[in-house]
């Protein structure tokens, strides 16, 4: 029994999952306990979306499993086709290749997809960021679906732990262990400023910038591009301030706005347009910025453990846990350019560097792998899940 690895299995479909992942994807790796598999697939295998594979090569992993999805159609129709042939796909992967444990983190169609094929063929389910609520987009859902179909919750926050017993879900298979992305930010090897600016070859490094990245609010209807339009109006009217752009990821809506990004980039010599930074690019690029702008999560999760202040447009990321260094706003220009000024000023700046960030530590990835191999060695992860009552006496 000294010898038995157990077979455990990660999916990462985006730069941005990969990046949150990627400390306990090396920490499997090397784990001699566990004969380890890494999935990739969505946006990872798309020229178009930056062919963001690359970054997971230059880390060491040459060897992976490539299950490439349908991602032609930019609409909502086509984020349900893919997902229904996502699912083939995986079925067909999880019936050649039985797992002990699949992990995931997150929201995404593409993982949603997996989520169901493993359940259907009898792996058990490990859930990084469930909880979380973004009431704007279709993530919640998927999230909360996902969050149904796993037996182990990894979790960022208390507020997000809670949810989770509130859902049914059993406390002792419920760990706050904190955000990845805390993690990445504590113990990140960042470029300097110099290497930066070498790096993107953009002369605002030097001087004053922002990162800028606006995804499409899947709730709503059609409103990516008009949103977009007025974020560009406020940036306009701070025309001092350079701006790197980093695209909008594989949702319905997302092709028309990177479009309208890299038309727009050449009216903008203050601007750079990037499909994908990269977790150390990126980070390091917020780490020098005087705020990060748009509707991402890293300007919930990763500015404020910066220490950098934040300004989030729109109901994308409504509901969650908010760190004092963000600034939300209406998705108009007249709204952007006040939240803009305000979390630029020197006065908030002085209070973003002193700001707690609500989401953990920085041990995220070692408590995780704590966690998954007393559960693996216990056989505690049986597929069966029980509905856990809050209040028993009232039903």
């Amino acid at each position: 029994m000294d010898d038995m690895k157990y077979k455990v299995c990660v999916i990462t479909g985006t730069r941005a999952d990969y990046g949150l992942l990627r400390n306990l994807i090396f920490r499997l790796y090397n784990n001699h306990k566990i004969d380890f598999r890494l999935v990739v697939t969505g946006s990872h295998l798309s020229s178009e979306f930056g062919n963001t594979q690359d970054e997971i090569i230059k880390d060491g992993i040459e060897s992976y499993i490539k299950i490439p999805i349908l991602l032609e159609d930019d609409s909502k129709a086509g984020m349900a086709k893919a997902t229904g042939d996502a699912m083939i796909k995986f079925a067909e992967y999880f019936n050649r290749e039985p797992h002990d444990l699949l992990i995931v983190l997150g929201d995404r169609y593409e993982i949603l997809a997996a989520v169901i094929a493993a359940r259907m063929c009898g792996i058990a389910i490990a859930h990084l960021s469930g909880g979380d609520i973004t009431e704007g987009a279709i993530d919640d859902a998927i999230r909360h679906a996902i969050t149904k179909m796993s037996e182990l919750h990894f979790p960022g926050c208390e507020q997000s732990a809670r949810r989770l017993i509130q859902m049914g879900e059993q406390p002792e298979n419920v760990y706050n262990v904190g955000e990845p992305g805390v993690e990445n930010c504590l113990n990140m090897n960042f470029l300097s400023r110099e290497e930066l600016r070498k790096n993107l070859n953009f002369s605002f490094i030097e001087k004053s910038y922002c990162v800028v990245t606006f995804h499409p609010v899947t709730l709503e209807n059609n409103t990516g591009i008009g949103q977009v339009k007025e974020l560009i109006q406020a940036m306009d009217s701070i025309p001092d301030m350079g701006y790197i752009v980093t695209m909008a990821n594989a949702d319905a809506g997302g092709r028309a706005i990177n479009d309208y990004w890299l038309h727009e980039q050449k009216k903008h010599e203050n601007w750079i347009v990037v499909p994908s930074l990269g977790v150390v690019r990126y980070l390091s690029a917020v780490r020098y910025a005087k705020a990060v702008i748009g509707n991402s999560s890293s300007g919930i999760v990763e500015a404020p453990a910066l220490g950098i202040p934040t300004v989030n447009i729109g109901d994308r990321q409504k509901g969650r846990m908010i760190a004092d260094s963000v600034v939300c706003c209406e998705p108009l220009c007249e709204s952007i350019v006040k939240a803009i000024k305000n979390a630029i000023s020197e006065e908030f700046h002085i209070m973003a560097k002193n700001a707690d960030s609500p989401f953990g530590d920085g041990t995220t990835s070692e408590r995780i792998e704590r966690i998954i191999i007393e559960y693996l060695e216990k056989n505690k992860l049986k597929n069966e899940k029980r509905f856990y009552d809050i209040d028993k006496k009232r039903f």
